[in-house]
């Protein structure tokens, strides 16, 4: 298909102000919701995209909830994230996906089991380095992990994990058992509950596809989803409308899906599906049924717009760096959103009422 070139201007735009009108070649965007989030950051060589999103996602709601501006650590997150992963690969006996990878679930049980950290305690970048780049960790962990296998280990054991998380402490630095912040003594644990005060129940990963029934939680089939956690399914008109709703009540919304596609053009920070769709529903299930639209990428909804026929568009902050058009910002058209959005998370308490009467949340 014939690539479509876009050229952006901005006009009026401030990252932590309300922004009033994006112009593209084709179309003039006008914000209904422009949310306050953290600067963009880049994953770089890193498959990482799930810690970056979700953990500015949890920066969004501490600035909602409490004007509280934070910079959680990624890297101490996806570390954390390990010790789920081996263990469950192991247990499988080598059958699950063993990936750096992960969704938004993973961060709900870090949260849980190992606290958070903040950057400036660990950035996960040692000996000087400026940028992620994860390709020999990621390499060595993964041959280790499936000679376990093939010795039919289903779980470590101590020689393991010593030798698991010295590879971590040499390609992400060792965790800090207690730090500072604002003169007060943390550690992981009581710096997620005590200072940052979240809690990761607040939260639901949500799906909408016809193969499940609606109003339920059911796992969603991806290789992302090692630990074949339950998301809740609703109907597609209802996936749109806690989407829209959550954002113009000041919510931020957590994306996951496609990036695969040709239409999604990072450099020119446009996202777009030509054409028109006569059943969204049925071409959104066709899309999952064949493979052509899943999940590899996470990002993070910061904004809604218009266009001057009335159609939505979504504004993404992602994890490359900010050498696009947009300075790191996507801008998503509803056909995209619709198609190659595999979930979406929010805050309970985002969802609008009657819909979430429905989930019984």
């Amino acid at each position: 298909m014939r690539a479509v070139l876009f050229t952006i201007f901005i006009l009026f735009y401030n990252f932590s102000v309300t922004a009033q009108v994006v112009t593209t070649s084709n179309h003039q965007l006008t914000f209904k919701a422009n949310l306050s989030c953290t600067a963009v950051k880049d994953q770089f060589l890193s498959s990482t995209c799930w810690s970056f999103a979700g953990n500015s996602f949890f920066e969004s709601e501490l600035l909602k909830q409490r004007n509280m501006q934070v910079d959680i650590s990624e890297m101490y997150t996806a570390r954390c994230a390990w010790i789920q992963k081996i263990p469950l690969h192991l247990a499988s006996k080598g059958l699950n996906y063993l990936t750096p990878g992960g969704q938004f679930h993973n961060i709900q049980w870090v949260i849980k089991n190992y606290g958070l950290m903040p950057e400036s305690a660990y950035s996960g970048k040692v000996n000087g380095t400026l940028n992620h780049n994860h390709g020999d960790l990621d390499t060595l962990l993964t041959h280790f992990v499936e000679r376990l296998v093939k010795q039919h280990k289903t779980k470590p054991v101590a020689s393991d994990w010593k030798y698991i998380n010295a590879l971590l402490d040499h390609y992400l630095g060792k965790v800090p058992q207690y730090f500072f912040v604002e003169g007060k003594k943390y550690t992981p644990q009581t710096y997620a509950s005590k200072y940052l005060k979240i809690n990761a129940n607040d939260y639901v990963e949500i799906m909408s596809y016809t193969h499940h029934p609606y109003y339920q939680a059911a796992v969603f089939e991806n290789k992302y989803n090692f630990t074949s956690s339950k998301y809740m399914n609703v109907p597609f008109a209802d996936f749109v409308a806690i989407t829209d709703s959550a954002l113009l009540n000041g919510y931020t919304v957590l994306w996951n899906g496609d990036v695969t596609d040709e239409h999604f053009k990072f450099e020119q920070g446009i996202a777009t599906l030509p054409g028109h769709y006569d059943n969204i529903v049925q071409s959104r299930q066709q899309a999952f049924a064949d493979s052509s639209s899943y999940m590899d990428h996470l990002m993070h909804i910061v904004g809604l717009l218009t266009d001057e026929s009335g159609h939505r568009w979504y504004y993404l902050k992602n994890s490359w760096g900010t050498g696009n058009a947009l300075q790191g910002y996507m801008l998503m058209d509803e056909n995209y959103f619709a198609i190659k959005t595999a979930a979406i998370v929010v805050n309970k308490k985002a969802i609008p009422t009657a819909i979430r009467k429905k989930m019984n949340l």
